[in-house]
């Protein structure tokens, strides 16, 4: 219904003359009666013809007041939606530069945003009628169409963005849609990337989820509930070719797998045994037995087991538990040394390493040797290096957090030299 036609402001423009007529003969009979006196057929119809036009006025005014909220509405969605797919558009069109790709061709929605006159405007037009308030005020409303948008840099692939189609972390960092996505999806298969965070800060679950799909919300949402369970109250299906979680140790004595249809015991997380006590998990007692033997480490709240290969004995386990590598106390609580001095020695060497070359321990060995010792100095003073002071290292190498390659570049703390990937510096570290 188009609320602006000629029939309706007619109607609406009548309707007010025909109330100002009467509430002028209101005013000119104002005082003449007696008070009490009963009301004549003549002033009763007045009455009646008066509230009738005034509801007809109210309405008609309702309804242009949302006739012009819709319509803004409508434009905001619009453009919103350009937006939306212009920056899924424009996250393909990176990627397949970064790949050495064939480049895909401008798409209507880079197009429109291009020419930022041909989106949809949302300012409110102004009331024929003077009369007629509306729910929004023009000068109120952005200009979302004439403007230019704000561009961020995404964090993780460094593509540049529209603000408005990013996501926005605690620490002020953003993401693109599709580098969230990412990261989700990699914390699905990595414990150590949860709970999600980037620079040390939570990121809200209520905003991310919105941006996944429904399928990836849905594995999210399971791996959620089985990281938030300790390791050592978690339980999984007993039957090999399915391990899948369960839930926790702490309700039924036995749980059965809605997948396998495998019944599990929640005390010794094997097959459930109702005439029988539970015997220590065989698969456990081996593990235990081979840490004992490497002097691996158990966590002191979770029970993981953890290994030291390089640097300190300060250990933070994927619970977030922090302790000593060496009596599993919490960390800074003992009296036990805080690194061993051939493991620094080591670790110096690896970043002098890396720093000079392998070949300069042997054509340089003064100058290689001088530099190890300076760097192991700077690990003793930083082993407990926090918070990282990152700096840009050009050329590849190994990220020391994950284990993966970058043939491009990587981050390295200025204080202790370790040398991790871009995501391991947001989300792990």
């Amino acid at each position: 219904m188009d609320l602006e036609s000629e029939d309706h402001l007619s109607f609406l423009l009548s309707s007010q003359l025909a109330l100002d007529d009467i509430h002028n003969i209101s005013l000119s009979r104002k005082g003449k009666a007696r008070h009490g006196t009963p009301m004549t057929d003549e002033e009763y119809s007045f009455k009646v013809f008066k509230e009738e036009n005034t509801a007809f006025v109210d309405s008609l005014r309702l309804a242009f007041s949302l006739q012009s909220a819709i319509d803004t509405d409508q434009a905001i969605l619009a453009k919103l939606s350009v937006e939306e797919l212009g920056a899924v558009d424009d996250h393909r069109y990176a990627k397949a530069l970064s790949l050495g790709q064939a480049l895909p061709k401008m798409s209507d929605a880079q197009k429109a945003l291009e020419k930022q006159g041909s989106l949809p405007e949302t300012r409110l037009k102004d009331n024929k009628v003077g009369k007629i308030s509306t729910s929004a005020n023009a000068s109120s409303l952005p200009n979302v169409g004439g403007s230019k948008p704000f561009r961020v840099n995404c964090v993780i692939c460094a593509d540049s963005f529209r603000s408005s189609t990013t996501f926005q972390a605690p620490c002020r960092d953003h993401y693109c849609h599709g580098c969230l996505r990412d990261l989700v999806q990699a914390c699905i298969g990595d414990e150590s990337l949860f709970p999600l965070r980037c620079c040390q800060q939570p990121l809200p679950l209520l905003d991310v989820y919105p941006l996944l799909s429904g399928k990836l919300q849905t594995q999210f949402s399971a791996k959620v509930r089985e990281f938030g369970t300790l390791a050592n109250h978690r339980v999984y299906c007993s039957k090999s070719t399915c391990s899948k979680f369960l839930g926790s140790s702490g309700g039924a004595k036995n749980i059965l797998c809605s997948q396998c249809y495998t019944s599990t015991c929640t005390l010794c997380k094997q097959l459930s045994h109702p005439a029988e006590s539970c015997s220590e998990n065989t698969a456990l007692k081996e593990l235990k037995t081979l840490a004992k033997e490497k002097h691996w480490q158990t966590c002191p709240r979770c029970s993981s087991i953890v290994e030291l290969n390089i640097g300190c004995y300060h250990m933070t386990c994927l619970c977030r538990m922090q302790f000593c590598y060496l009596c599993a106390a919490p960390w800074k609580t003992c009296d036990c040394p805080q690194w061993e001095e051939d493991r620094l020695l080591n670790a110096a060497e690896v970043t002098v390493e890396r720093e000079l070359g392998a070949a300069a321990r042997v054509a340089e060995p003064v100058v290689f040797q001088r530099r190890v010792e300076q760097r192991a100095q700077e690990l003793r003073e930083y082993h407990d290096c926090n918070p990282h002071r990152w700096k840009h290292y050009q050329g590849g190498g190994t990220c020391e957090e994950c284990g993966h390659y970058l043939p491009e570049f990587l981050k390295g703390c200025r204080d202790c030299h370790i040398m991790v990937c871009v995501r391991c510096m947001r989300n792990r570290l």
